[in-house]
């Protein structure tokens, strides 16, 4: 008797074809994982920055005693910088977001329109992918591992003297 017996051929070929399969299976797996945990990582800060530019919106459109807009600049600034705070979102480098009027926070009205409008902007807010950049490079392709995102939020005011 030479050889093995055809069972055990015919396993040893089912074993080798289930390796093969796995072995081109497994890297577009891989980025289908890594694409959701990225993505989904990407929509959560989204959801985030949209929120805070809706709160200080509100707060801003709101009128004090006088008519006048209850809230300053700053303290609009201030109130979404704590709400990016409560959520420990981070800048490019890792480190605590910060909102800076001009740069990446812009509060602005219009006293054109009846009543005057006034939106709260987050601009160029970076978030850092963390694992599609890591493995594209084995796909032939790069991808950045920052990404930019914006919030507006636009609102009636209540208020007939802007903030000071």
């Amino acid at each position: 008797m030479k050889g093995k017996p055809a069972k055990i051929k015919n396993r040893l070929g089912q074993r080798g074809a289930a390796l093969i399969e796995m072995a081109i299976a497994f890297p577009f797996l891989l980025l289908v994982v890594a694409g959701v945990v990225d993505l989904g990582m990407l929509y959560w800060e989204k959801q985030v920055i949209t929120n805070a530019s809706r709160e200080g919106a509100r707060a801003a459109a709101k009128a004090g005693i006088s008519g006048a807009a209850a809230q300053t600049v700053a303290q609009v600034r201030q109130m979404v910088q704590d709400y990016v705070d409560n959520f420990n979102l981070k800048d490019a480098a890792g480190a605590p977001l910060v909102l800076t009027t001009g740069t990446n926070f812009f509060y602005q009205w219009d006293l054109s329109s009846n009543p005057p409008k006034l939106w709260v902007e987050l601009k160029d807010i970076p978030v850092r992918l963390v694992l599609l950049p890591a493995i594209m490079p084995f796909y032939g392709g790069g991808l950045g591992s920052v990404v930019n995102l914006n919030a507006k939020t636009t609102m009636a005011a209540e208020w007939s003297n802007p903030p000071s």
